[in-house]
């Protein structure tokens, strides 16, 4: 019997990048079809539905960074497809960030939350999560529906048109990732709404996950950027979350909740965050766009020879 590829998240010296890249992706599409495969035969599928949906994320992010190579179209349909299987997981990782979320809230100390009086929504929530819990538990049509996407992409892989073998196939899109983050950062500053914050996440994502692909030929100068990165899109994470939890507030009726002492409570946590974030952001983005990709080539040519 044959030796599994290796699913490892990061290009590897000994394997040609048009190699590499396929590896990655068929190694998130499998590896997201085994954790919903496994979910429904657990007490708590949590866990497995929020790794698949990393998985999925991991497998959008291979896309972008491909993006020039694959083409607009090709890029668009695998893209939509993934996207589609996420989006099918979603509530039951949404209910379980939410009942997260408020419990952070309640117990970050010196907070302004009233604890006391949101026990109504909690136990809501609570209740959310499990129902949530249940329904993966019975399967059902999304979780099919959503390994029999991922299967048809999986089976799409071997044929992406990846060329150039060489820097040209992944430079111009982890490129792209810096580039768009820095400007998401700029609108965001100029507007911080949720919205913004959230595309900027998005885009500081991005760049966290190319920059696992390319970690070994990531130069001294930029080995920095990775931690930077993470810390940042963990920040603008809990940003979204907290947008996620004041969205189903205002859609609740709680007759007994407090909710504008809730929303304030919200809002402040969001400031802190937001504040954060700005800071973390302009370390991050402090060299230009053509500087970075000009390090990040010297990186990927010394790693090559």
């Amino acid at each position: 019997m044959g030796r599994r590829p290796s699913r490892t998240y990061r290009l590897r010296k000994e394997e040609s990048a048009t190699e590499g890249m396929r590896r990655i992706a068929l190694g998130r599409a499998e590896k997201a079809v085994e954790r919903l495969r496994e979910a429904p035969r657990l007490e708590d599928p949590s866990d497995c539905i929020h790794g698949a949906r990393k998985d999925l994320k991991k497998l959008r992010a291979v896309l972008r960074l491909l993006r020039r190579a694959l083409g607009d179209d090709l890029y668009r349909i695998e893209n939509d497809r993934y996207r589609e299987a996420g989006r099918l997981l979603s509530p039951s990782r949404d209910a379980r960030v939410k009942l997260e979320t408020l419990d952070a809230l309640r117990e970050r100390p010196g907070g302004q939350l009233p604890v006391a009086a949101t026990d109504e929504w909690r136990e809501l929530l609570r209740a959310e999560c499990e129902q949530a819990v249940d329904d993966v538990r019975g399967g059902g049509e999304s979780l099919d529906r959503a390994v029999e996407l991922i299967e048809a992409g999986r089976e799409r892989i071997a044929t992406w048109p990846l060329r150039p073998d060489s820097w040209k196939l992944v430079g111009p899109g982890v490129g792209r990732a810096y580039r768009r983050g820095r400007k998401a950062m700029r609108k965001a500053a100029e507007e911080p709404s949720g919205e913004r914050l959230h595309e900027w996440r998005k885009r500081a994502k991005d760049l966290w996950y190319h920059l696992r692909i390319l970690h070994d030929a990531l130069p001294e100068n930029l080995a920095s950027m990775l931690a930077q990165v993470d810390e940042l899109a963990d920040v603008l994470g809990a940003h979204h979350d907290s947008e996620v939890l004041r969205a189903d507030l205002l859609g609740r009726e709680l007759p007994t909740v407090p909710r504008p002492a809730l929303v304030d409570a919200i809002a402040a946590r969001q400031q802190e965050l937001a504040a954060t974030a700005f800071d973390l952001g302009k370390q991050l983005y402090e060299i230009k766009p053509k500087a970075f990709r000009r390090k990040m080539k010297r990186g990927w040519k010394a790693w090559r020879e």
